[in-house]
């Protein structure tokens, strides 16, 4: 049986009834023919009828459609197989105290796929829900809030083996002891229970055609770490065993805007596969000028900023971090007013840095055997399923303003799915560096040009949708240093 979607030039794209998330445990609110788990929910789930729709828009199975033996991801999955879901985490909390579903994957969605995938697993095999969220995170309570520990209870209950792992080597807690405020102390955490294999890209790394050794930098980090990932010819990721051991994975982020790469969908998503942040290079030190992309022009107050930074993660105590952070504060509500410079950290549309390092992994998901060796053929099956029932636009991805759009796009091609999201958020895919990475001539991601790219839809807005025309779209605000520049 051969998947429709083996076409990686598809990408389905289901409107949901209403944009709304149902409550746990998600179940479907009509007694599909394909349905094995017997429980529906008090209502109708919108969300899983647009997973469901979205496979069938993809052409899954399409001749046993709307019949019982309907088994949309057969095609990759079979009876003893590993199977990892890669949700979008990132965090617990929103900061301005906005709606966190729009912060990261509920799981509503989460459910539907992992339905579909433990009806192909016919009861043999590994099913695992695995994430690397901000170091800051709260896992347990991320899991609360999205859902994905009630669902796992769920599955629990009925001898459905889903485990939920934190893919984490390390984590924060924000500890408040004095007048100066709060410090993030980092605390080792278990991982993933499965290891970790290092992969050294070398020459094959994107980063290695732009070579920045000792300014790569990630925040709350000690550069002196991540030199020792990144520099001299080494490009090298700490990647988790459960990623290397999948057959197959169901990757499922989130439709947002995001502060460094512009946008977040599947491609970026795989930035937590990686066991350390200190190996993730976000942005190059310095300005646009010096070869950097922390901000555009040179400003004395920024690199005495960065370089305070620098020193606190290098040498200080909780003390010396917690005067540090006070005095950055001082000086960011400075140097941020600064006319035509106000960007910080890599937070704009001039960073090529986090691009590569999204590139880098994307190669490495697809390509690495189950002991880190990159091969010259596919290693695995990939399908991404992408949440945008409610989305986030402006200061993504860790404080967005919700966006209810009720739409889910899937597809076996994370950046002809991440082409297609940029277009219905209203943006340009060609002013996102990680896409004209993802498209280059060089060394493209894909065999076709995003030109082919073929959406199709429930809704007639979007069927047929040029992703290279102006048109119609939901209209996302951009965040504030890539507006002007990312607009249709």
């Amino acid at each position: 049986m051969k998947p429709v979607a083996d076409d990686r030039r598809r990408v389905g794209v289901a409107v949901a009834e209403t944009p709304a998330y149902p409550a746990a445990p998600f179940s479907p609110g009509e007694a599909y023919p394909e349905y094995r788990l017997r429980e529906l929910g008090p209502a109708a789930n919108p969300v899983y009828a647009a997973v469901r729709e979205a496979f069938r828009l993809l052409g899954l199975d399409s001749q046993a459609y709307g019949a019982a033996d309907w088994n949309p991801l057969g095609g990759w999955i079979k009876p003893g197989m590993r199977v990892l879901l890669k949700p979008n985490l990132v965090r617990h909390f929103h900061p301005f105290g906005l709606d966190t579903r729009a912060i990261y994957t509920h799981g509503s969605v989460v459910r539907a796929v992992a339905d579909y995938a433990w009806r192909a697993m016919e009861g043999e095999g590994e099913l695992v829900v695995g994430d690397a969220p901000l170091q800051s995170c709260d896992f347990e309570e991320v899991c609360r809030l999205s859902g994905i520990s009630a669902l796992a209870r769920f599955y629990q209950d009925r001898d459905i083996p889903v485990e939920v792992r934190d893919l984490r080597l390390v984590r924060a807690v924000a500890e408040r002891r004095s007048w100066l405020g709060k410090v993030l102390v980092h605390y080792d955490n278990e991982g993933d229970p499965a290891g970790y294999t290092e992969i050294d890209l070398g020459p094959g790394s994107l980063h290695a055609r732009r070579e920045r050794s000792g300014r790569y930098r990630v925040p709350c980090y000690d550069p002196a770490r991540m030199g020792r990932h990144h520099g001299g010819g080494r490009h090298s990721y700490v990647i988790a065993n459960t990623l290397l051991r999948a057959d197959v994975v169901l990757n499922l982020p989130k439709m947002k805007t995001h502060h460094k790469a512009g946008i977040t969908g599947c491609l970026k998503n795989f930035i937590g596969i990686n066991g350390h942040k200190d190996c993730l290079p976000h942005h190059v030190q310095g300005p646009a000028e010096e070869g950097g992309d922390e901000y555009a022009r040179a400003s004395r107050l920024k690199t005495a900023d960065s370089r305070l930074l620098d020193y606190k993660e290098r040498h200080g105590g909780v003390a010396v971090k917690k005067a540090a952070a006070l005095a950055h504060r001082a000086l960011q509500a400075v140097h941020g007013r600064e006319e035509g410079n106000g960007m910080w950290d890599g937070g704009w549309h001039g960073n090529d840095t986090i691009s590569r390092t999204t590139i880098d992994l994307n190669r490495i998901v697809r390509y690495a055997d189950v002991n880190g060796v990159l091969r010259d053929s596919p290693q695995r099956h990939v399908l991404s399923v992408v949440d945008g029932i409610v989305a986030g636009e402006k200061d993504g991805p860790l404080a967005p303003a919700p966006l209810p759009c009720g739409v889910i796009l899937a597809g076996v091609s994370p950046a002809a799915v991440d082409t297609a999201m940029a277009r219905l958020m209203g943006y340009r895919w060609q002013s996102f560096p990680t896409l004209r990475h993802a498209w280059s001539d060089e060394e493209p991601l894909e065999e076709f040009a995003p030109g082919r790219i073929e959406c199709v839809s429930n809704d007639p807005r979007w069927m047929d949708l040029d992703v290279e025309a102006p048109g119609g779209s939901f209209g996302f605000q951009p965040h504030p240093g890539w507006k002007g520049y990312v607009e249709l």
